[in-house]
C-alpha cells in the first residue's frame, strides 16, 4: 500500500538560465500583437514554425523547405483564436526536421537550450516552443505531437504539457506529419495558463466529468529511473487521495512495450510518406542521418501491405479500453530517465528514442489525451515529468483533477 504523499511547491530557480543563449527562435522569426481581448490578455506565445502565419514561409525545421515553399496565404485557425483571444506572438520557434524526432537534436541551426539541464537536449521535435517557455521568453507554447512532441519536451523541461484528445483542437493550417497521430499541443509553466489556453481552442467534449480510478503500471517502473519511479507511485497516491479515487496496481506491459512502438512507427512511416515522400526523396541531401534513415524505411513501407497493421492498431486501442475504461486515469513515465546529452551517440540517439516512444506511442495510438505534470524528485533534486493519460475526451476532467494536486507556480515535489 503506497502511503499519501503531500505535494508542495519547490522553487523553479533552474529556470531563468540563460534566457538571451535559449536560441529557440528560427532566423526568421518576428513578432505579433493581439487581435483582441479576453482570457489571454497579456499572455506572450511562441509557436512552432509549421502553423501557417499568412505571408510567412515555414522553416517545418530546416532551410530547404523554406527555400522550395511559398508564403501562407492565411493564418491557421488556431492561431487566429489564439491572438483573438489577447495573445501575442513572441517568436517563431524551431522545430525537429519536418517535426520527426523526439530528441530535440535536428533542427535548424544551433539546438535550442534546455534551461533546465543546459548539457542535455530539450526533446523533440516541439523543442523550440519547449525552450523559449522554460527560459522565460514566452508564456504559452503552441506545438504539435504526434508521437510524443509536446510530452517529451514538457518531461525533459520541466513543463505543463498536453497532448489533447485527436481532433479536440482544429489542426488546419499547421504542416502534417502523420494526420492519423497529429494533434496541436499546448506547452506552460502554469497549470491555470494551460486551461484557459484549452478553453479557447479546445473543442466542446463528452468525455466523464470525474474519475473512479488511478492506475499505477507496476510492472513497468523497474524500466525507469529510480526519479521517474518514484514521481509515478507518489503522484498517482496523492491524486487518488485527494480526487477520492480508487488507487490501482495493473500490469501495462502489454500497451508499454517494443511491439506497441514498432507498430506505431510502421503506422505513422507510412503516413510520413503519404503526406512528404516526392519532397523527402528529392531533398534527401538536406535531412540529418537519423532522418534520413526513417525516411528510408518510409518508403520501403510504403510499398508493403498495411492491412496487418492496421488490425493491430484496432487490437491495441481494445486492449488498451480493456486495461484502462473511462472512468480510469492513468498515471505513466514519459521519459525513462533525463533527457539525452547534448553530445550524445547516434546509437545512443537511436537507443533513446525507442525508450521514450515506450510511453508516448500508447497515447498516439490510441488518440486519447495525456497531460504532463512536471515534478522534482526530492531525493536527488532531478526534474521529471509525470503523465496523466485519460479517456477519449477527458482533457479539461485531466486538468481540473491535476489542479487538487498541482501548486498554482513552481512545480511539485515527489
Amino acid at each position: 500500500m503506497l502511503a499519501t504523499m503531500r505535494i508542495v511547491t519547490v522553487p523553479d530557480e533552474k529556470w531563468q538560465a540563460q534566457p538571451a543563449e535559449a536560441h529557440c527562435w528560427v532566423p526568421d522569426s518576428f513578432a505579433l500583437p493581439a487581435t483582441g481581448a479576453g482570457p489571454l490578455d497579456g499572455r506572450a506565445m511562441a509557436v512552432k514554425d509549421m502553423f501557417a502565419i499568412e505571408g510567412h514561409v515555414s522553416s517545418f525545421g530546416l532551410a530547404r523547405w523554406r527555400e522550395t515553399h511559398s508564403p501562407a496565404a492565411g493564418t491557421a485557425p488556431v492561431i487566429r483564436a489564439l491572438l483573438a483571444a489577447g495573445a501575442s506572438i513572441a517568436g517563431l520557434a524551431k522545430l525537429d526536421q519536418i517535426a520527426w524526432s523526439i530528441v530535440g537534436n535536428v533542427g535548424e541551426g544551433t539546438a535550442p537550450v534546455n534551461p533546465v539541464y543546459p548539457d542535455r537536449f530539450t526533446c523533440g521535435s516541439s523543442s523550440g516552443p519547449a525552450s523559449a517557455v522554460a527560459a522565460g521568453l514566452a508564456e504559452i507554447g503552441i506545438g504539435s505531437d504526434t508521437g510524443g512532441s509536446i510530452r517529451a519536451p514538457a518531461a525533459a523541461c520541466g513543463l505543463f504539457g498536453l497532448r489533447p484528445t485527436h481532433g479536440v483542437i482544429d489542426i488546419e493550417g499547421a504542416l502534417p506529419l502523420a494526420p492519423s497521430f497529429d494533434t496541436v499541443g499546448i506547452l506552460t509553466r502554469n497549470l491555470r495558463l494551460l486551461e484557459h489556453v484549452l478553453s479557447v481552442i479546445g473543442a466542446r467534449q463528452d468525455g466523464p466529468a470525474v474519475f473512479r480510478r488511478v492506475v499505477v503500471p507496476a510492472d513497468v517502473l523497474d524500466s525507469v529511473s529510480t526519479a521517474a519511479a518514484d514521481a509515478v507511485r507518489n503522484v498517482a497516491a496523492d491524486l487518488a487521495h485527494e480526487a477520492g479515487c480508487q488507487l490501482a496496481h495493473a500490469d501495462l506491459g502489454e500497451v508499454l512495450n517494443g511491439d506497441v512502438v514498432d507498430l506505431f512507427a510502421r503506422l505513422q512511416s507510412r503516413e510520413v510518406w503519404a503526406a512528404h515522400g516526392p519532397w523527402l526523396a528529392q531533398h534527401a541531401d538536406a535531412l540529418a542521418p537519423d532522418v534520413i534513415q526513417r525516411v528510408l524505411r518510409a518508403r520501403e513501407l510504403s510499398g508493403t501491405p498495411a492491412d496487418a497493421d492496421r488490425r493491430g492498431w484496432q487490437e491495441f486501442r481494445a486492449g488498451l479500453d480493456d486495461r484502462l475504461p473511462a472512468d480510469s486515469v492513468a498515471v505513466l513515465p514519459v521519459l525513462e530517465d533525463l533527457p539525452l546529452p547534448r553530445d550524445a551517440s547516434g546509437e545512443e540517439i537511436l537507443t533513446f528514442r525507442s525508450r521514450a516512444l515506450t510511453y508516448t506511442a500508447p497515447g498516439s495510438l490510441s488518440g486519447r489525451p495525456e497531460l504532463v505534470i512536471p515534478a522534482r524528485h526530492a531525493a536527488t533534486g532531478l526534474y521529471v515529468g509525470v503523465g496523466l493519460l485519460g479517456p477519449l475526451g477527458s482533457d479539461a476532467a485531466l486538468v481540473r483533477v491535476a489542479r487538487q494536486i498541482c501548486p498554482p507556480e513552481g512545480v511539485l515535489a515527489v
